[in-house]
């Protein structure tokens, strides 16, 4: 999913939605606490559907579509998996010691325990990189591990390695 934020002076927030299956929707959120939601169909440039909520009504449904009214059994199983996994996304820094380094010349996964599973460069996200994929300044990088394993990539990142355990 992609999300793309626009402030709308003197009105609020404008988040533009875009789903893996390709729906588009646009959420307002304005200053006074209403939101209004609109539907696209493929391709085109005006809502087919467009819905106006109040403040606890966008509310209510936000916690209806976070779960906590009901969670399907593989958010369950999920959960189990999701308190042994960390997802951190990290910043490359000018000063970055991995600059220039592709990820397999940076050996990530072999000195931290961590895998980069996205890198987000100039708006643009690469999903899955590469070992060949080469770190530049400015990058964001989507990094996978447990917590201790997250940490030892921060430390890298940051030029403060300690060794992977």
């Amino acid at each position: 999913m992609d999300i793309r934020e626009h402030d709308l002076p003197g009105v609020g927030k404008k988040f533009t939605v875009a789903t893996n299956s390709g729906d588009r929707m646009t959420v307002i959120i304005h200053n006074t606490g209403h939101r209004e939601i609109y539907h696209f169909h493929k391709g085109e440039d005006f809502p087919f559907h467009a819905v106006r909520l109040e403040d606890a009504e966008a509310r209510k449904l936000g916690a209806l579509l976070g779960g906590a009214y009901f969670q399907p059994a593989v958010a369950e199983s999920m959960e189990m998996v999701l308190e042994q996994m960390s997802v951190e996304w990290l910043k490359v820094s000018d000063a970055s010691p991995l600059v220039g380094q592709t990820i397999l010349d940076a050996a990530i996964r072999e000195r931290t325990g961590a895998s980069v599973i996205a890198i987000l460069r100039g708006g643009r996200a690469f999903p899955n990189p590469q070992p060949t994929d080469r770190i530049e300044a400015g990058d964001t990088l989507m990094v996978v591990g447990d917590r201790e394993q997250v940490s030892r990539f921060g430390d890298l990142l940051r030029g403060r390695e300690q060794a992977a355990r």
